[in-house]
């Protein structure tokens, strides 16, 4: 069960890092500055989606794994 929540995690994160290289590849080609903004929103609403499930995987990893280092 712990294995199958981590690689959900993990998939979401291959997921995200995918939207932003294609929203990132069309930013590079956007004509309009319309374009240009609707890109940059909708990469740093995904990177921020990114961060925060980035975040969860590693506490959940320290969690299920341990840590030897204490914070």
């Amino acid at each position: 069960m712990q294995n199958k929540e981590l690689n959900k995690f993990n998939k979401i994160i291959a997921d995200k890092t995918t939207i932003i290289s294609i929203l990132s590849n069309q930013y590079d080609h956007a004509s309009t500055p319309e374009e240009l903004m609707w890109c940059a929103i909708q990469m740093q609403n995904h990177a921020n989606a990114l961060r925060v499930i980035a975040e969860r995987l590693g506490t959940d990893t320290k969690n299920i794994y341990g840590s030897d280092h204490h914070e």
